[in-house]
């Protein structure tokens, strides 16, 4: 028996086998589609101050994440291999998500809040550094 009579047998040919991948228009059409996401993301940061601070915020990590999941299924292949790696890869996102979330609670003061303004970490920081300004133009 030879290779091919092997692969003849079991009903499966290999060499032809795609494992179901998207076609090179499906690549492209996924592309257009990260583009026009991308796009959103960039509408959204312009007209940051004409967005309710929340929904301008959460809306960008949101297709931060949205954007990542298409990479990684169609342009990675996880969508068409096995689930460990998918798995991995959304641990990996949930953690990187996770720390950004925590990153931007504990320093930047206005995310949460956006009425909030730092007065400098002693009373007189705002006016001295006016001084500053004010002398050196």
């Amino acid at each position: 028996m030879t290779a091919t009579d092997n692969i003849q047998d079991h009903g499966h040919d290999h060499a032809h086998d795609d494992h179901g991948h998207p076609s090179d228009r499906s690549y492209v059409m996924i592309a257009l589609l990260l583009g026009f996401l991308t796009a959103i993301e960039i509408v959204m940061f312009i007209f940051e101050d004409d967005l309710p601070g929340a929904f301008n915020k959460i809306g960008l990590i949101a297709l931060m994440i949205v954007k990542f999941i298409i990479v990684g299924g169609y342009f990675m292949h996880l969508k068409f291999d096995d689930n460990i790696l998918t798995k991995l890869f959304l641990a990996g996102l949930v953690l990187a998500v996770g720390v950004y979330w925590i990153m931007l609670s504990a320093f930047e003061f206005s995310f949460w809040n956006d009425g909030y303004e730092d007065t400098g970490f002693w009373d007189g920081q705002v006016e001295f550094e006016q001084r500053i300004e004010d002398q050196s133009s």
